[in-house]
């Protein structure tokens, strides 16, 4: 989780030493995994995959702060197309051990 708040703080252009909001990141990126897992997407807290790592930057982006309304609109779509990409790839779904 350290390698992804890191890497949020550096997409939000907040400093890797500031702790402020740090709770409100890891929050948004706690959020962002589980959003992912109820599309039936493959995401976890300690994912190396940069596809999954962007979708969870793009949520946080989306959902973060008071910043331009414009670039959260935008960080949503991109956040939006990802989910529906990955959700189209057999790599990325969840397998339903069940069936």
């Amino acid at each position: 989780m350290d390698e992804l708040l890191k890497l949020v703080k550096q997409c939000l252009s907040i400093v890797e030493t500031a702790t402020l909001k740090d709770e409100e990141i890891n929050m948004l990126i706690q959020a962002g995994v589980a959003d992912l897992k109820r599309q039936g997407i493959v995401a976890s807290l300690d994912t190396t995959d940069n596809l999954v790592k962007s979708a969870i930057v793009m949520f946080v982006k989306a959902n973060f702060g008071n910043v331009d309304i414009k670039e959260k609109e935008l960080a949503q779509r991109t956040y939006s197309l990802l989910c529906a990409n990955l959700g189209l790839s057999e790599d990325y779904k969840v397998v339903d051990t069940n069936a």
